[in-house]
């Protein structure tokens, strides 16, 4: 049960984690397609929040890429 929910948190975190790179991503394009800042920050900083965020993300999925939980069944 403790590593279901141990499990439960890390897919919960990746998740997150690949949300707000998305979200930074998108507001990268949005600041260089309006030429300014958006909520205070330039093109660049939204692309390396992307970046960073996109890396913390990343390890979380590759060391559960083989449970039921994260992948849908056709794919194991």
């Amino acid at each position: 049960m403790k590593s279901l929910m141990s499990h439960s948190r890390k897919c919960l975190l990746w998740k997150l984690l690949w949300l707000a790179s998305a979200v930074s991503l998108v507001m990268a394009w949005v600041a260089v397609w309006s030429r300014g800042l958006v909520a205070g920050l330039e093109p660049l900083a939204w692309y390396w929040n992307a970046l960073v965020l996109a890396a913390l993300a990343t390890p979380i999925k590759m060391d559960c890429s083989d449970c039921g939980t994260c992948m849908p069944s056709g794919q194991q």
